[in-house]
């Protein structure tokens, strides 16, 4: 039976259209990266549309290749509370056409917060958001895992920190491989969106105990026109409560709990026979979503995987049992903006 699902995970997350694959993506075995420079300096420099030119270095086939980029910060709450910024990158095409990033015009690379003992931890508890997402939704982003060794310099004694990081693709290359393109708009009206892939994205929201998103102000969300659908594609999931950060912000008191591990749905009103279809879409897909969290034992302690997989049955439990959905989700989804 396991094998089963090993399987049914492996055709979930390597069957997809790809017919804009590049190098980065053909594996999933993390990249090594050696970054040197001041962090002080790129949040100073650095902002939304001010990018700063540098560099960094991966390791191929035993050898060290240096790689010219463009950065800039990214994150607003995470710039003002996060010793590390996450960073959003630009390539030039030759700079990179002989390297695993050739393709790629543009990545983010999300990094740790803080330097604390388990800021590794949180950054793989979020990269398994990326994949149960892409377990779940036909639209997602694509993922690499990065072990980043970085040398702060900014400090009297340069500092170095042994990282896990990773590379998220860029929404313009969700939209190549969706064959659609990406929306540029401050808001979105909810009934614009595909009825069915607004519940995927909603279910997903909740299943993970995220609220800090918006897909209608786009708030760590896109949205994808993509055959004759507005499609929402979410991003950034460090203040969920799957992942559980010790920085996550409570959730605002209009939601009805402080606590950032509890479960508010965020989602929108839809048909009842479109709530229910993906209900059982993701009943079905449970044993693969439990398999991607098992697949990563050898990474946490049997405490910290508990409780990931814990918190997710928490979120079967409801869809399993008629008096919970209706109580959770049914008569929480909202009818105003």
């Amino acid at each position: 039976m396991k094998t089963r699902y090993t399987l049914l995970v492996l055709i979930l997350l390597s069957t997809r259209s790809h017919a804009q694959d590049v190098p980065l993506f053909q594996s999933q075995e993390p990249v090594n990266l050696r970054i040197t420079g001041s962090i002080k300096s790129i949040k100073k420099k650095s902002n939304d549309s001010t990018f700063v030119s540098g560099k960094f270095l991966y390791e191929q086939d035993a050898q060290w290749i240096t790689v010219p980029v463009q950065a800039r910060v990214r994150g607003n709450f995470r710039l003002k509370n996060c010793y590390f910024p996450p960073l959003k990158l630009k390539f030039s095409k030759k700079d990179v056409a002989s390297t695993v990033f050739n393709g790629n015009k543009a990545l983010k690379l999300v990094v740790p917060c803080q330097t604390r003992s388990d800021k590794n931890d949180l950054i793989r508890k979020e990269y398994l958001c990326y994949q149960i997402y892409r377990a779940v939704s036909p639209y997602y982003f694509r993922t690499r895992l990065a072990n980043v060794e970085m040398t702060e310099v900014s400090q009297k004694k340069p500092r170095s920190f042994e990282l896990l990081a990773f590379f998220v693709e860029d929404n313009s290359m969700v939209a190549k491989r969706s064959q659609g393109k990406v929306i540029k708009s401050k808001s979105v009206n909810p009934a614009a969106f595909d009825e069915k892939q607004s519940v995927r994205n909603d279910y997903f929201q909740y299943m993970i105990g995220n609220a800090d998103w918006s897909t209608v102000y786009q708030h760590n969300s896109n949205t994808l026109f993509a055959n004759g659908k507005y499609i929402p594609l979410s991003y950034d999931f460090d203040m969920s409560g799957f992942v559980n950060a010790g920085y996550a912000r409570e959730n605002p008191p209009q939601l009805g709990t402080g606590d950032p591990r509890d479960r508010v749905y965020r989602g929108f009103c839809k048909s009842r026979a479109a709530m229910e279809e993906i209900r059982q879409e993701f009943l079905q897909k449970e044993p693969a979503v439990a398999l991607l969290i098992e697949s990563e034992s050898s990474n946490f302690s049997k405490y910290e995987l508990n409780d990931m997989q814990g918190y997710i049955n928490g979120f079967f439990e409801i869809l399993k049992n008629d008096d919970k959905f209706k109580a959770s989700i049914l008569e929480h989804c909202r009818t105003q903006q």
